[in-house]
Order: structure tokens, then C-alpha cells, then sequence
């Protein structure tokens, strides 16, 4: 069945694969659950672009667009010629016909103003999600159209509590904040789960995917599937007495799709990261470097070398295939010389994975990142 794929990334079907790309970005980025979007449209869009970046299931599914008489990707020409088309025949009056009198506008009413409520201004907004700061923006009548950085929503509520600040008279000063800790013990007991987000880096075929996948729904699924662009999932768990809600982001190391993937180091924030090569494949190895300095190049350092203040499990991934290309002791070194910890992994048996993300989960807490600008709703 048809899913209107060109609609929604808002292209039409004519679209060059390089439009496709540049338009699955900038909806990838609208509607990520991480910025305040709807996650059902982030997958609508990961599907769009899967199919209308592969030429045969492109071209399936442009012939069952025709075979359905789908508007799908025709854009506002179409609209244009149906309603040009529809009102060529509507009868015209006649010439001696009188006019018909112009409809009067309706006197207008004034309607009562709505009656604002007073709306709190948390003393540390940081600590609130992106959605939960657009909500708070709307109940206080602030526009933020346009706005997907959490820096950007940030900023239009601190406009909002000086403008506040300057109206409130000397005597009638604003409270002192309390302290952090307590601030953070309370959103705590009120049910809100620490958020850690952790980011999958490496070639494309490592198998980050599967080991994400083995994790979160023990099992491992043998055919390959490559990421388009990015994908997301979430899992909650308890580690070390802390409720956590885990976000996956699982980026695709295809270099078509570099441009989407390095949007996602400094908007992900992560706080962990999996960088994962396959032991089978002497190159994958090699890349490490270059997947180290395409993070940091984007500001998101994650060699000690670069006091990177993410936590890196370093996987040693393909365990299971046997016909090793890089050593054990290569990546134990790699994994020292970086400041990182090493794990050798199979998506296949299971082996370590389970450790491997323990290992992130735990540091996330134990290094101090699970902060109050960690916090989210369960």
C-alpha cells in the first residue's frame, strides 16, 4: 500500500537522490522524539527514504502510485490543474442574469480575553526535555516556530524571565533557586526516569545495527539490513539502583549519509558511545582513527587525547565468524591509547554485548553524566 513517501519528505517524484537526501535530513531533524517530534513520523521518514533511495524499490513503488491514481509527490501543480480543470465546468450566468449580492461580513463580536495562567518558569529549565520545553513556551504564549536547538528554546525563556525580572518591583525581589541537589532529588521522586543517549559510530557492515538489536530484543537477524541515515530506539533499564530510559541513536556509516549522520554529534548530545569495528575486516580497524576525528570534528571528542567526556566502549565485533584480521592485543592497545574500554562482541552468540552496555550505562551514572539535564519522563 502506498504511504505517500514523496509527501512526506515534501519532494516530488521527479527528485534527484541527492534532493531525496537533503530532504530526509531536514525531516529527520523536524521530527526526531529527541527535538520534540513525533516518532512515528521520524519512522515514516527513515521508511521514505529506505525505498525512495533504492532505484528498484523506487521504481515498484512509483508503479503502484500510477496504478492507484495516487496524488502522491504530483505537488501543487496537480491541485492547480484539478481545480482549473473542475471549474471549466461549473455553468457561467447568464448575461442578463442579475449579479448576486455580495455577502455581508458578519458584525463583528469582541470575544473575551482568555484568561492567562500563571505559569511557572522552573529555576534551572535545563533540566527539561525539548518537548517539555515547547510545551512550556506554549502555555506561556511564547513563540518558538522554528526552533529545534534546545540552546534556541533556552534562550526565548530566559528573554521571558528578565522581561519578568524588570517588571517586578525591588521590594517583591524573586526567591533564590534551591539548591541543585534537591532540585534534582525531587524530579527524581516524581517519577522521572535519568536519560542516557547512546550513539552508535563505525563502518558500514560492523554490525552496529545487530548488536543494538541483540541488546535491546535478544536476538540477532543474520540477513543485512543497511541504516539509512540514522535510526532511533529506546529501552528502559535499572542500573546501579537508577531507573534509566536509554536512547539508542544507530548511525549509518555509509558515506552517502555522512552529511545526516554529523548532525547527530552535537544534536544527540551523547552520552556514551559504541564505536564498533568487525575483527574480520582489516580496514573497518584502520577507519577507527578517521570515525574519532569525524566526531571531534564535529564537537563531539571522544579520545582522552581530546579530553572527550563521553564514556567509549570500544567492540571487536564478528567474534563468532573466526577468520580474524586484527588482533586482540591491536585493539586492547587502541582501546588504552584512547582511553577507552575494550570488548570482544558477537550480535550472533551474545557474547559480551550485554556487558559492553552495562559498561556505558554504569560509567553514564558513575562519571556524573546522568545530571539534571538528563532528566526526562518515563
Amino acid at each position: 500500500m502506498a504511504q505517500n513517501y514523496y509527501d512526506i519528505l515534501g519532494i516530488t517524484r521527479d527528485a534527484t537522490a541527492e534532493e531525496i537526501k537533503r530532504a530526509y535530513k531536514k525531516a529527520a531533524l523536524t521530527h526526531h522524539p529527541d527535538k520534540g517530534g513525533d516518532e512515528d513520523k521520524f519512522k515514516e521518514c527513515g521508511a521514505a527514504v529506505e525505498t525512495l533511495t533504492d532505484e528498484r524499490k523506487r521504481a515498484a513503488y512509483d508503479s503502484t502510485l500510477i496504478r492507484l491514481r495516487s496524488k502522491d509527490g504530483l505537488g501543487s501543480g496537480f491541485s492547480r490543474f484539478v481545480a482549473r480543470d473542475s471549474s471549466s465546468e461549473r455553468p457561467r450566468p447568464s448575461a442578463g442574469a442579475p449579479k448576486p449580492a455580495a455577502p455581508q461580513p458578519a458584525p463583528h463580536v469582541p470575544q473575551p480575553p482568555k484568561a492567562k495562567k500563571n505559569v511557572e518558569i522552573p529555576s534551572d529549565p535545563s533540566s527539561l526535555s525539548i518537548k517539555e520545553l515547547k510545551e512550556l513556551l506554549t502555555a506561556l504564549g511564547i513563540d518558538h516556530e522554528g526552533c529545534l536547538e534546545k540552546a534556541d528554546l533556552l534562550a526565548l525563556l530566559r528573554d521571558r524571565k528578565a522581561a519578568r525580572y524588570s517588571d517586578t518591583p525591588r521590594e517583591s525581589a524573586p526567591k533564590p533557586p534551591p539548591p541543585a541537589s534537591s532540585t534534582a532529588s525531587a524530579s527524581h521522586g516524581a517519577g522521572r526516569a535519568l536519560r542516557v543517549k547512546v550513539m552508535s559510530i563505525g563502518s558500514a557492515t560492523v554490525g552496529k545495527s545487530t548488536l543494538i538489536k541483540r541488546y535491546c530484543e535478544s536476538r540477532f537477524v543474520q540477513k543485512y539490513i543497511p541504516t539509512i541515515g540514522i535510526d532511533y530506539g529506546v529501552k528502559p533499564v535499572r542500573v546501579l539502583g537508577h531507573d534509566l530510559k536509554v536512547n539508542f541513536f544507530d548511525t549509518s556509516g555509509g558515506d552517502e549519509f555522512r552529511e545526516i549522520r554529523t548532525e547527530f554529534y552535537t544534536m544527540g548530545q551523547a552520552s556514551a558511545v559504541l564505536l564498533v569495528y568487525d575483527v574480520t575486516n582489516r580496514k573497518s580497524f584502520a577507519d577507527l582513527s578517521l570515525w574519532l576525528e569525524e566526531a571531534h570534528s564535529h564537537g563531539c571528542p571522544l579520545s582522552r587525547a581530546n579530553r572527550g567526556s563521553c564514556c567509549v566502549a570500544l567492540c571487536a565485533n564478528k567474534l563468532d565468524l573466526g577468520r580474524r584480521a586484527v588482533s586482540r592485543a591491536e585493539g586492547e592497545d587502541f582501546a588504552a591509547s584512547h582511553g577507552m574500554r575494550y570488548f570482544e562482541t558477537s550480535a550472533a552468540t551474545g557474547e559480551q554485548v550485554t556487558e559492553a552496555m552495562n559498561y556505558l550505562f554504569e560509567q553514564a551514572v558513575l562519571l556524573g553524566l546522568a545530571r539534571s539535564s538528563m532528566l526526562d519522563e518515563t
